[in-house]
């Protein structure tokens, strides 16, 4: 699966001064700390540098950061409403810029410009792939679920496979897909969907997800199962299949 159909620049960073190189509409730093307070005061340099409006990823060299800068002007809403209006804003960019879907959103600071009465919100952004992965080896995520993001709901399918047996990698990953797809086909005929199956990414995420509304797009859905990523992981390759759930 291509994952970086995104907009991203390029960064160099020195000290004192930072040099923005701007290629194509791509974001990478080439010394960057992996620590989050270090990320938000760096994502703020970039953006009072050279404000930009909309989600980009942002990469080091041992890890890639998705981001989304939001701006809303003050008005009468509360803060909490106000607050959720950037989250959506930010889940709206995150779905047209990424390639794969994010699945959960953290806000990271704010900025407030009294002058031009506006917000500007920083969020970080979880894509599934990461979100997966990191459940998976927490021992969370095994064979068929659900997770329930703010925004959308996902079937993901996790495969082990035995990489000492002596078949293709082609082999392999068709054997893979076939098993996703008899996992798919048990959920969806299942008598009904219990909160075991279904891993909420954070408090705002979806809490509903219906047997009925998961059967009714059963036919011809595992056809349109996708590869979302693949490691090795206690001497197995493990697959995680995907695909998004329509909602009523």
């Amino acid at each position: 699966m291509q994952l970086m159909k995104h907009s991203k620049l390029k960064f160099f960073k020195f000290t004192p001064l930072i040099v923005l190189l701007f290629c194509t509409s791509k974001i990478n730093s080439q010394s960057f700390d992996g620590e989050k307070t270090t990320m938000i005061n760096y994502l703020k340099r970039m953006y009072n540098a050279s404000p930009f409006e909309g989600a980009k990823i942002i990469e080091s060299y041992d890890e890639t950061y998705y981001v989304a800068v939001i701006s809303i002007n003050f008005n009468s809403n509360t803060l909490e409403i106000n607050n959720d209006l950037a989250r959506k804003k930010a889940q709206d960019a995150a779905k047209i810029t990424f390639a794969e879907p994010c699945v959960k959103f953290e806000m990271l600071s704010t900025l407030k410009n009294d002058s031009s009465k506006i917000n500007t919100y920083f969020f970080s952004c979880t894509p599934l792939s990461k979100f997966a992965k990191e459940a998976y080896l927490k021992q969370l995520l095994t064979g068929a679920k659900i997770i329930s993001a703010p925004n959308s709901n996902y079937f993901v399918s996790v495969i082990a496979m035995d990489t000492l047996k002596n078949t293709s990698k082609q082999m392999t990953d068709r054997v893979a897909l076939i098993k996703a797809k008899q996992q798919a086909n048990a959920l969806f005929n299942g008598s009904t969907i219990t909160s075991e199956i279904i891993i909420k990414t954070d408090e705002v995420a979806r809490s509903t997800t219906s047997t009925e509304i998961i059967k009714e797009q059963s036919m011809g859905f595992v056809e349109g199962l996708e590869t979302l990523l693949k490691f090795p992981a206690n001497g197995n390759i493990i697959y995680v299949f995907y695909r998004e759930l329509l909602n009523k």
